[in-house]
C-alpha cells in the first residue's frame, strides 16, 4: 500500500543513501591494504558499517595489526578519496528529484553522515543539492561516535528546530535504522551493501525499505507543491503576457522592480527579492532585502532561492535589452542554474535562451525570426541541428567563431542536442 510523507524533517545519511560512492572506499581500501601487502578482511565492510570515520581508522589500525596512528590512516584515506569525491561520485538514482520535492513540498532536510564534510561538500555541490540541506552534520559533532544511539539525529532534529518524532531518517545501514528508533524517529532504509548482510533485521526495524528513491518515491511520495519557479526580473522590453503562460501552482519570485511587472499582469508574488536601490519595496507581501554591495545580481538571488526551495525548472521572464551586462549576467545565470541539473529559460515575449549541457536535447517550436547557438565554454562537441534551415550532424562550435548564429526553425519544431559542452540557445522574433 502507498503511504504518504506525514513527517515535517527528513534526515539522510549520505553514502549509500543519497551518494553511490559505496565503490569509492572499495577501491579506497583496495589501493590502502594493497600497499601494505595486506589482504582486505573478509568481514571488513560488514564489521565496520555504521562506524563513524575515526572509529573505522582505530577498528582497522587494532584488527590489521598496523603500526601508523588512526589520525594518519584518516589522512590517507581523505587523499584517496578526494579526487573520487570531487569529480566522479554521482547521486543514487531518483535522490535528486525526491530530495527537490521533499523541499518544495515544505520539509525541511538535514544531512546526518560519518565521512567527513571536506570529502562530500564538494560532491553535493557539484550534483546541485547542496543547497537544499538546511543543516549539514558529520559524527564529528558529536564526539565522533557512530549513530547507533541516536545522538547524530537528534543534534540534527535541533539544527532543524523540529521535535524528533516529526522527523524520518534514511539511512543504508542497520546501525543508521537502529539510531534513528533510538531518537525516536521514522526510519526509511534505501538497499545497499551496508546493509546486506542484515537486511532481514532492517526490514524488522524500518518503516519500510526501498531498492532506491526512485521506488522510494513510489512508496512514500512527497507532499504536493508547486512545480515551476517563475521570475519576474526588473526589466522587460518585449511582452511579459507573451512570454509567461501561468500554470496552476506556480511558485513566483519577484527580482527588485519585477513586481512591478508581475502586478501589472495580475499575478501577485510570493517572494520580493532585492536591494532596491532603483525602486522601492512592495508594502505587503513576504519581501527579503539584501544590501547593494553583493556578489550577486536580483535575478541570481532569485534562482539560488528558487534553488534552494527544491525548484528544478524555471521561467525567468525579461532579462534581456537594457545595459549589456544585466543581459549577459542573465544569460549566465541560466548556465548556473544548468550546472546544478535545473532547467531555465529566459523569455521577454520577443526573446527566447536557455543553455544545454552536454547529453541533452531540446525541441524548439517554429516561431518566425532567428534561431541561434553558441558554445559557452570553449567548445561544444556533437552539436546536432536537425528541422533547421542550417542543420548540422555532430559539428563542433567554438567560443571563438559564431558559426551557430543567424540559423531559423524550417519545419514544425527544430531538435538540438550536445555530446559535450555547454550550449546557449537564443531565438528572438522581428
Amino acid at each position: 500500500m502507498k503511504k504518504h510523507f506525514s513527517y515535517s524533517a527528513a534526515i539522510f545519511d549520505l553514502d549509500g543513501t543519497v551518494l553511490d560512492s559505496l565503490g569509492v572506499w572499495r577501491h579506497v581500501d583496495e589501493r590502502f591494504f594493497g600497499a601494505r601487502g595486506v589482504a582486505i578482511p573478509e568481514d571488513y565492510v560488514r564489521a565496520i558499517a555504521g562506524m563513524s570515520f575515526s572509529e573505522t581508522a582505530i577498528y582497522t589500525v587494532s584488527a590489521c595489526g598496523l603500526q601508523e596512528t588512526p589520525e594518519a590512516v584518516m589522512a590517507e584515506w581523505m587523499a584517496l578519496a578526494a579526487d573520487e569525491y570531487a569529480h566522479d561520485v554521482d547521486l543514487v538514482p531518483g535522490a535528486r528529484d525526491y530530495l527537490r520535492a521533499l523541499k518544495r513540498g515544505g520539509v525541511k532536510l538535514a544531512a546526518a553522515t560519518a565521512n567527513r564534510l571536506a570529502l562530500v561538500r564538494p560532491t553535493l555541490e557539484r550534483c546541485g543539492i547542496l543547497e537544499l540541506f538546511d543543516a549539514i552534520l558529520t559524527t564529528g559533532d558529536i564526539g565522533d561516535r557512530n549513530k547507533s544511539d541516536g545522538a547524530l539525529f537528534r543534534l540534527a532534529a535541533d539544527k532543524l528546530n523540529v521535535p524528533p518524532e516529526a522527523c524520518v531518517v534514511f539511512e543504508d545501514a542497520l546501525e543508521g535504522i537502529r539510531g534513528a528508533r533510538a531518537a525516536g524517529m521514522g526510519a526509511w532504509a534505501v538497499e545497499s551493501v551496508a546493509c546486506a548482510h542484515a537486511l532481514d533485521d532492517v526490514a524488522a526495524l524500518a518503516n519500510g525499505v526501498a531498492k532506491d528513491f526512485v521506488a522510494l518515491a513510489r512508496r512514500l511520495p512527497a507532499p504536493d507543491g508547486p512545480r515551476r519557479c517563475v521570475i519576474f526580473t526588473a526589466r522587460c522590453e518585449g511582452d511579459p503576457a507573451r512570454a509567461y503562460v501561468p500554470r496552476p501552482g506556480d511558485f513566483v519570485l519577484c527580482a527588485d522592480n519585477g513586481w512591478h511587472i508581475a502586478r501589472d499582469m495580475g499575478v501577485a508574488p510570493d517572494i520580493v527579492i532585492g536591494d532596491f536601490d532603483s525602486a522601492e519595496a512592495p508594502a505587503a507581501g513576504a519581501v527579503e532585502r539584501f544590501p547593494v554591495e553583493k556578489d550577486d545580481t536580483d535575478t541570481m538571488l532569485c534562482l539560488k532561492r528558487g534553488l534552494s526551495m527544491g525548484f528544478g525548472d524555471f521561467l525567468i521572464v525579461g532579462g534581456f535589452g537594457g545595459r549589456l551586462d544585466h543581459t549577459l549576467a542573465n544569460l549566465q545565470s541560466l548556465n548556473y542554474a544548468a550546472c546544478r541539473y535545473a532547467h531555465a529559460e529566459l523569455a521577454d515575449g520577443r526573446r527566447w535562451a536557455a543553455v544545454l549541457k552536454g547529453g541533452e536535447a531540446i525541441k524548439i517550436p517554429r516561431r518566425p525570426g532567428v534561431l541561434s547557438v553558441f558554445s559557452l565554454g570553449d567548445a561544444c562537441r556533437g552539436v546536432t541541428v536537425r528541422g533547421a534551415k542550417y542543420e548540422a550532424d555532430d559539428i563542433t562550435l567554438t567560443n571563438a567563431f559564431p558559426l551557430g548564429a543567424c540559423n531559423a526553425v524550417a519545419g514544425s519544431e527544430a531538435t538540438i542536442s550536445v555530446r559535450e559542452g555547454t550550449l546557449l540557445i537564443i531565438t528572438e522574433e522581428p
